[in-house]
Parts: C-alpha cells; structure tokens; sequence
C-alpha cells in the first residue's frame, strides 16, 4: 500500500524540501500553502498523515488543526518555527499527534513520519476477534484495534489508541510519564512529558462517562494508571 502525505507549509522552499525528501522516501506527496487549499485537497487526496505549519497565511495552523480533527482521523504532524511548550501543547489539545520545531533535520522529519506511518498501516489491519471489557461501558477488540462505547464504535487516532492499548496490556500497573512516552512513543522520542498529558485528557475525553469513574487514574506525583 502507498501512503500520501499532505504538507500545508506556506514556505515556498521548505515545502519543496519535505515533499522532495517524502517522494524520494516513497511516499505520494501533494504540497499545499494555504489552509483553504488544504480544506479542498483533503476528500479527493485521502491523505495517511498531514505536516501542518502553524504559521499559515489565511488562517491559523491551530485552527486548522481543530477543523481536520472535527471530521477526520487523520494523524497530524505540526511544524513550528517557535520553540514555545504553550504552542506544543495546544496543537496537542487540538488533535495533533506530534510537533516538529524548525529549523529542523530532514531525517528527523522522516522519521517522524515513518514512525506515524507504522500507526496508521496498525491501525488499519482490521481482524475479526473477542472483545476485551474495560467496564461495563467500554469494550476493545485489540485485533481489531476497534474501541466501543455503549456498543457504539468510537473513532481514535493511531497515536490514542496506542496509548489505550497500552494501558490495557499493563492494567494495574502504574508507570510515570517518562516510562509512557518511551514505551509508546519511543525512547527516541524528543517531545515533552506533557504530550502525555494530553494524550491521556484526549482519551478520558472521548471514553469517559459522566458521573463513572475515569478509566485512567492519575497517580499524583508518579503518572497514570488503569485500574
């Protein structure tokens, strides 16, 4: 299977590197520079994975971020020139699934994105197998890789339901949020501890249930854990 990257990057030479370095990767690349034409490429291209710049000249990468998510799942990939954990964060909060600050390496880049890549082709390969029951209101077919919610399928991105699955596997275990980001995202992994955070905020988010008890617990002064 080929997968396509969209790069929504309004500089002229810094688009034509990443997507010169995707194709020559062997990736199918469309560059776009506007968030506009990001919205209009987004049903006919079908991307895997987006880089998105934060700085966009019509429209803010942030709320672009929010408008992709509000209808996708795709996973996003920010690029940003300011070394601002405020602006990591809220790409986070918003839907992202990681962030790269430029000036950057291009085999960084591609990394990133082979490792996002390896999420999605997971992700996708679908089986048919028993359910594992979280509560009464949750269950998770992890062949599948499909989570329910009152027997309504509830879409995750590639980056969350790693993270669920991983909780899953080691319930009743506690681990800090330095042994989280190395186990599911890599101890190669350069991001800061709070992209656990706010992981772990988009998954009670979408899982939770008012008035029921979090599926995952935070352990004050050590990290998380699913009981």
């Amino acid at each position: 299977m080929e997968f396509k990257v969209l790069v929504v990057e309004d500089e002229l030479s810094i688009n034509d590197i990443l997507v010169s370095a995707l194709r020559a990767d062997g990736y199918i690349v469309k560059g776009v520079f506007s968030g506009k034409d990001a919205k209009n490429v987004l049903d006919t291209f079908n991307p895997h994975l987006i880089l998105l710049d934060i700085n966009l000249p019509d429209e803010s990468g942030f709320d672009l971020c929010k408008y992709i998510n509000s209808k996708f799942t795709i996973p996003i990939i920010m690029l940003t020139a300011r070394n601002d954990i405020v602006d990591k964060v809220l790409g986070l909060e918003l839907g992202a699934d990681d962030y790269i600050t430029k000036p950057f390496n291009i085999k960084e880049v591609l990394t990133r994105v082979k490792v996002a890549i390896r999420r999605v082709n997971k992700y996708k390969d679908k089986s048919e197998e028993s359910f594992i029951e979280i509560n009464k209101f949750i269950k998770v077919n992890l062949e599948a890789r499909m989570v329910f919610k009152d027997n309504e399928e509830i879409k995750l991105k590639p980056q969350e339901y790693e993270l669920l699955e991983f909780f899953i596997i080691n319930r009743n275990k506690v681990f800090s949020r330095e042994q989280i980001l190395d186990q599911v995202w890599g101890v190669d992994y350069e991001g800061d501890l709070r992209t656990v955070d706010v992981h772990v905020r988009r998954l009670r988010s979408k899982l939770n249930k008012k008035n029921a008890l979090s599926i995952i617990d935070t352990v004050f002064g050590i990290g998380y854990v699913m009981r």
